[in-house]
């Protein structure tokens, strides 16, 4: 039985559309084994473990923040040991050809399949290329690239094939339905805020500053995923917010892996502008207030955000500028004009490319038919 690896990172955005791939060969060559090679205990794992995919802990180090951090003088004897041991990983599952998707925390496990000449592919998400998948791209067999603008960079083995949704070829859920299952009322216009797997602190407390201000509204709802490690106190203040008898209606998850159902039920999403993100929402046709994570490697959020905002697909305001009262204002403008909503939704629909996972798995056919 042929192999697979897909290498990498810890957060979704380099996790998803590995998913997605890995979804598409599976069911393409349905003898091949899978696996996600990652941080173990990371959110990986547990999500690996839920797509039934098989799970390869290997090490994991990040690049140092400084130069002369302590991190950095320990940084080459950590960065050999962590190849060392997914080497030693790699000869135990032998596999077919290696894909990396994490940035520098898949990097050991790209260079220890280079080292054991198995083929190597980078997948690179973003509008602007990392330095890891710069420096790679120079040694890989192959790069699929996720904008056509980043092709000439990525060197002559350098692929457009656009980035992988797991929602493809899907229509979102009925909206109704999609909100009996997440406990909200069918008939209220639906703000949908997330932060990424990780959660993210701005948009939780500007959202925290609009419930204060408008705790009486019956209108509208909002469904809002914190990110796990900020879920019990966003939620212990949403209750201290909301007071014994609101009007507004506010659902509160740490996460939630059937995101296709907020995606159907909301008539707006409030999130930040990764490039999976970005890639799912589009795949789906879902409307968005983009907030760019400010500290993002060279600004790659802000660019991802102004391709959405140029294509009539989004509106886009800075880290520094959301509030409560920033929110209020697009709530007010959007909630009252839903034919604005309803254009952007086919624009933001227009944006995705179908068929990424197909053309990804056509490269990788020669080393796994």
């Amino acid at each position: 039985m042929k192999s697979l690896i897909l290498a990498v990172g810890g957060t979704g955005g380099h996790l998803y559309p590995a998913i997605a791939l890995a979804e598409y060969i599976r069911h393409r060559h349905e003898g091949i084994r899978i696996w996600i090679a990652g941080n173990k205990g990371g959110q990986e794992e547990k999500i690996a473990s839920e797509y039934g995919l098989d799970f390869k802990p290997v090490k994991t180090v990040r690049m140092p923040a400084g130069k002369l951090s302590p991190q950095a003088a320990a940084f080459p004897v950590r960065i050999t040991g962590a190849v060392a041991f997914a080497y030693g990983a790699l000869s135990e599952i032998k596999p077919a050809a290696v894909v990396g998707f994490g940035g520098f925390v898949s990097f050991p496990t790209v260079v220890a399949a280079k080292l054991r000449g198995i083929p190597v592919y980078l997948h690179e998400q973003n509008t602007l290329v990392g330095k890891v998948n710069r420096f790679m791209s120079k040694f890989a067999d192959g790069v699929f690239a996720s904008f056509e603008s980043t092709v000439n960079e990525l060197g002559p083995n350098a692929i457009y094939t656009g980035n992988p949704s797991r929602y493809e070829g899907m229509s979102p859920p009925a909206k109704a339905e999609a909100r009996k299952q997440l406990g909200l009322a069918k008939d209220k216009w639906t703000l949908f805020a997330f932060g990424g797997s990780q959660g993210a602190r701005s948009i939780n407390q500007a959202l925290l500053n609009f419930i204060r201000g408008n705790r009486e509204r019956k209108d509208i709802q909002i469904l809002h995923l914190t990110g796990r490690a900020n879920y019990e106190s966003v939620k212990s203040e949403y209750e201290g917010a909301l007071g014994a008898a609101p009007g507004l209606t506010v659902v509160v998850k740490d996460y939630l892996k059937e995101m296709e159902l907020a995606y159907g039920a909301c008539d707006i999403a409030l999130c930040r502008a990764g490039a999976t993100t970005i890639t799912e929402i589009t795949s789906l046709g879902v409307p968005a207030v983009l907030v760019p994570y400010p500290f993002a490697a060279e600004n790659h959020q802000e660019i991802n955000a102004s391709y959405m905002v140029e294509a009539g697909a989004a509106v886009m305001v800075l880290d520094r500028d959301l509030s409560g009262e920033r929110i209020a204002e697009i709530v007010q403008a959007l909630a009252s004009a839903p034919e604005r909503c309803e254009t952007m939704a086919r624009r933001s629909r227009a944006m995705y490319k179908d068929g990424v996972a197909k053309r990804m798995a056509d490269v990788l056919d020669r080393h796994l038919s």
